[in-house]
């Protein structure tokens, strides 16, 4: 094995991008320089636009070509190309629900300008293809071809896809009815408020359960936290601001960092591995962040379908279902599995996603849902990012983010005349009855969409009186806000803490703002340990005199933390398979269902002395038997491993990384994890920064492991160190500080 391994890591490094020297390559225009820093981060001068998106394409590629790649299989259904039956349950999800279809909908409403950048980006790409020394070592692996589609459709897919992952709420309707229909609706109502939607079908119930044990679940635990400072509460006097957006733990990382400078267009930031432009950064007027707005951009309908099952009842009619013919190509097999999709007026039929492999097999549901989602035809248009970057005023940047249409996004703004902003964006629907949390009947026309909330009227705000602008996928606005963007916001633990955190002082600088980043002291654990009422000793004795720190070295966090998840277990009467769909996300207990019950005095004794005697009882078996020495880092760990490091045996090359961890999924240091276990972390933030508006070079940010996608470049994990101690790294902006920062310098040339 170690002759394989050495032999595997001899193919990387005969991929890696040259650093230094002059480089020709068939379709630029004129010379690109591309400067590096310590980090390999990427700072690309073009003479004009056009030579920018290919030399973004082209050393994106050079870093992260299997990423790319991947991403655009994932998003078209098509990863049974490269890994056979594998992922065929993934290809048919993902052709279900359309997100190749929506990428065909949404590219045929881009500009101009958005094919073009993505033209030329994606020429980049393929001439890194034609350039590069050897393939990336994962196609060596895999005996595989880099191939990436050359048609727009399949490049505005992987912003469907990116906007399905942070679009809700589909799961949680399932989630609430089939409680209901187990439990009864007072326990669901306790369990996971609110619970006001219209009534739905009876036969719901059973099928919402049937579709949570198939369905793939997005992992709720996704966030992010921003807040901008005004001047008035800075050392400096002009604004800082903040942003780490949460993503799934994953190697490569979810964002490349560049600087990308030509005439018309400058900024630094991250940019997403599949599209030009930096989506999250800065300029030299201003500064941007975002985090996830949680509103409500999809609904299920229950289906009323004839004997035939090939059409739905609306009113007084049978109307024919659209049948969807999805060919997906499976490695190892000649013919392609026919995979067809049903939908109907609102939308792909789930119940589709219930055939079978290789030789489909039908299973019968006594009903079916559809799924109406704002982004099957909404996301962000590429010329967006140019927009954003070239706005001079905080109007004129609300005015460019109308754009970003699907997921809603948090927009945080601050800039060098001392404005700080917010936005609320994207496409919210109104819906003509209901309130979007549960499924509803789709046979009559009470519960259509009728439009969506007007831009005008989405929440904003620019340079408040307290000095500060704070957002985390909590709730945007009052109870006096006349429109329903969603009910499944995140808890405002989050946005709590860190306003909390910056009302201490009125001199922040990028270094409170970096250890607020870091923080993990829990306002749940504050909020509710004094008011568990433990009768153990051994658990009173490490509870009693916690700072409520979720601290990586904590044993009280430990302790802490497992005896929530053995509550939520004993509350839910340990019924199989609902404990493991309600665990799926630990906030749902954490900081809704318990502290009700806490105050309606639900839980009884025994509830409480069971729940911490198990919970002593697996700490004991996950971290010995000698309490002083647990650590909540021991159990609470993040493995930042690339797809390929699943493989027996490849761990040493694919696995960037392995940390403790500290915090959860509502301490400002995000630390998500699924309640019913193990505690491993899955979601973190994928890219921490501070930008000071008074001094962008004084700017610092990290990432969670590293720029490179290849396992043998000294930047595959070079800021993993950093990122998990709380720490950032200088981010230099103008050009005397870049030059002075640069390592590497590589020519570009027309070939």
């Amino acid at each position: 094995m170690a002759d394989f391994l050495e032999g595997l890591r001899a193919a990387a490094g005969a991929a890696l991008f040259p650093l230094t020297g002059e480089l020709r390559v068939v379709g630029l225009q004129a010379p690109v320089e591309v400067l590096r820093d310590r980090y390999g981060v990427a700072y690309l001068s073009a003479g004009s636009l056009d030579d920018l998106w290919f030399a973004q394409g082209f050393v994106t590629a050079g870093e992260r070509l299997f990423q790319m790649d991947l991403a655009l299989k994932q998003a078209n259904g098509r990863l049974s190309e490269l890994f056979g039956e594998l992922t065929l349950d993934d290809d048919r999800f993902t052709r279900t629900v359309g997100i190749n279809r929506a990428g065909a909908a949404i590219a045929a409403g881009w500009d101009e300008t958005s094919r073009t950048m993505i033209a030329r980006f994606r020429e980049g790409a393929s001439a890194w293809i034609e350039a590069m020394p050897a393939p990336p070592v994962e196609y060596v692996l895999l005996d595989a071809e880099p191939d990436l589609p050359a048609d727009d459709d399949s490049w505005a897919a992987c912003w469907a896809m990116f906007s399905w992952a942070l679009s809700g709420n589909w799961d949680m309707e399932l989630l609430r009815t089939h409680l209901a229909a187990e439990l009864g609706d007072e326990a669901a109502a306790r369990l996971l408020p609110p619970l006001v939607g219209h009534p739905t079908a009876p036969a719901a119930g059973r099928l919402a359960g049937e579709l949570l044990r198939e369905l793939p679940r997005p992992p709720r635990g996704q966030g992010s936290n921003e807040w901008a400072i005004a001047g008035s509460r800075t050392a400096s006097g002009l604004p800082l601001l903040a942003n780490d957006p949460h993503l799934l733990v994953q190697q490569p990382g979810a964002w490349i960092e560049l600087h990308l400078r030509a005439p018309g267009y400058e900024a630094r930031g991250v940019a997403a591995p599949f599209t030009p432009g930096i989506v999250l950064g800065t300029t030299a007027h201003h500064a941007w962040g975002t985090t996830n707005v949680c509103g409500d951009v999809q609904d299920l309908y229950l289906e009323r379908l004839n004997d035939e099952g090939s059409a739905a009842r609306y009113a007084d009619a049978w109307e024919p279902l659209t049948i969807h013919r999805e060919e997906i190509r499976v490695r190892g097999s000649d013919d392609p599995l026919v995979h067809e999709v049903r939908a109907t007026r609102h939308g792909p039929l789930l119940d589709s996603y219930l055939t079978g492999r290789l030789r489909p097999t039908k299973h019968s549901l006594d009903g079916v849902f559809a799924l109406r989602w704002v982004g099957a035809d909404h996301s962000i248009r590429p010329s967006a990012l140019i927009d954003v970057a070239n706005v001079t005023t905080f109007e004129g940047f609300r005015d460019a983010a109308r754009a970003l249409e699907c997921p809603g996004q948090n927009l945080i703004y601050a800039d060098v005349d001392g404005t700080i902003g917010y936005q609320c964006t994207g496409l919210h629907p109104i819906r003509r009855t209901g309130d979007g949390t549960v499924p509803v009947p789709g046979w009559t026309a009470e519960h259509e969409w009728e439009g969506f909330i007007p831009f005008e009227d989405l929440p904003t705000a620019v340079d408040p009186e307290r000095g500060y602008l704070v957002t985390a996928n909590d709730r945007v606005h009052d109870e006096r806000y006349p429109h329903l963007i969603g009910h499944d916001f995140h808890a405002s633990d989050r946005a709590t803490r860190i306003t909390e955190l910056l009302e201490e002082r009125s001199d922040h600088t990028v270094e409170t703002s970096r250890r607020i980043q870091a923080d993990t002291v829990s306002l749940s654990a504050r909020s509710l340990v004094p008011r568990v009422v433990i009768a153990d000793d051994r658990a009173r004795g490490i509870l009693d005199g916690w700072d409520h720190d979720l601290a990586a070295g904590s044993a009280a966090a430990a302790l802490w933390e497992v005896f929530l998840d053995e509550l939520a277990r004993r509350t839910l009467g340990g019924r199989e398979p609902l404990v493991q769909e309600y665990l799926t996300d630990r906030e749902l207990f954490r900081c809704r269902a318990l502290p009700a019950m806490i105050d309606e005095e639900v839980l009884t004794a025994n509830d409480r002395d069971d729940a911490i005697a198990a919970a002593w009882d697996r700490c004991i078996a996950d971290m010995g038997p000698d309490p002083e020495a647990w650590r909540w880092g021991d159990i609470h760990r993040a493995r930042f491993a690339h797809p390929l490091g699943r493989m027996p045996g490849l761990e040493p090359l694919f696995v960037a990384a392995d940390h403790a961890l500290g915090g959860n999924e509502q301490t400002v240091n995000n630390a998500g994890f699924e309640g019913e276990g193990p505690f491993h972390a899955y979601v973190v933030p994928s890219w921490r920064v501070v930008y000071d508006l008074s001094d962008l070079d004084a700017s610092a940010g990290v990432l969670p492991t590293g720029q490179s996608g290849n396992p043998t470049s000294p930047h595959w994990n070079d800021q993993t160190d950093l990122w998990a101690a709380g720490s950032l790294r200088s981010l230099p902006f103008s050009r005397s500080a870049v030059e002075a920062a640069a390592r590497e310098r590589l020519a570009l040339l027309p070939a």
